[in-house]
């Protein structure tokens, strides 16, 4: 079964925008007035032939757009993941011809499941700042918030340590949010062609990981062996080699379709020779 923080669930759980609100107000601690934009798996790709990205959750309130990623296995050059997603993020929001003051607050959240900079810290707040004045105002309006799951009891938020702990977990508890999200998540699951094609959309490390993490729950050895090899068959192996395909024809719509859709993915398998 999937989890609220493996990626094809965050991000079909996250298209609630009252639950993105909630979540998002939660991690930054404030109100937020309205979502007027959500987009899940937001691909934003520059004109020119530089790297694209591709963003978990992308939303727009009334005055600031909202990133939010989901991060369970630890990756090298976080901060400068973050600064090519803020240019990237800035360069989709800054039309062509208008001021920078035309651009407004941004706020790239990454949730993850491990201690990015190992200090035990549940949230940091990365912010820019001048180094010989503290107190000059860069005035950039740019925000980035990398949260640790696995240290949600330091967490002096409550709220917050809340929503880290089921993340972390997984385990529903005596919270409003938290049993949405919950509810959401049972829900999503309890549709297994979707399940099926969200696993498939996963890498094969990730999938792997998540047949892995079932069996060891349902303590069968039997069932350790057949999850490592669903996780391995539904992988990437094939999907992943049409969805690079899709990816760079920018036929994104057809990517989407193919994951809810078997018949269609069957017949681009067969347009691409798969």
């Amino acid at each position: 079964m999937l989890e609220f923080k493996d990626a094809p669930m965050f991000g079909r759980v996250m298209r609630d925008a009252d639950i993105c609100k909630e979540v998002l107000e939660r991690f930054l601690g404030f109100a937020i007035e309205r979502i007027e934009y959500l987009n899940a798996e937001q691909v934003l790709d520059p004109a020119t032939d530089a790297k694209g990205v591709r963003l978990d959750v992308f939303a727009k309130g009334t005055d600031a757009v909202f990133d939010i990623e989901m991060q369970v296995a630890s990756t090298p050059s976080l901060g400068k993941r973050l600064r090519y997603y803020q240019a990237s993020i800035d360069q989709a929001c800054l039309d062509k011809g208008c001021d920078y003051d035309a651009l407004g607050a941004s706020y790239i959240i990454f949730v993850c499941d491990f201690d990015a900079y190992g200090k035990g810290l549940p949230a940091y707040h990365l912010e820019r700042a001048c180094l010989e004045d503290a107190s000059v105002d860069v005035s950039d309006a740019s925000h980035w918030l990398v949260l640790n799951a696995c240290a949600w009891d330091k967490d002096e938020d409550a709220r917050r340590s809340g929503l880290l702990n089921y993340i972390h977990t997984s385990k529903p508890a005596d919270d409003v949010l938290v049993s949405k999200i919950s509810c959401a998540v049972k829900s999503a699951n309890s549709d297994a062609k979707w399940r099926e094609s969200a696993v498939g959309f996963m890498t094969v490390e990730h999938s792997h990981r998540v047949a892995l993490r079932d069996a060891r729950r349902e303590g069968l050895a039997e069932g350790l062996d057949r999850g490592r090899q669903e996780g391995i068959q539904q992988g990437e192996a094939r999907f992943g080699k049409l969805a690079d395909i899709l990816l760079d024809e920018k036929r994104i719509d057809d990517l989407k379709r193919a994951a809810d859709d078997a018949t269609y993915r069957d017949a681009l398998f067969q347009e691409y020779g798969l």
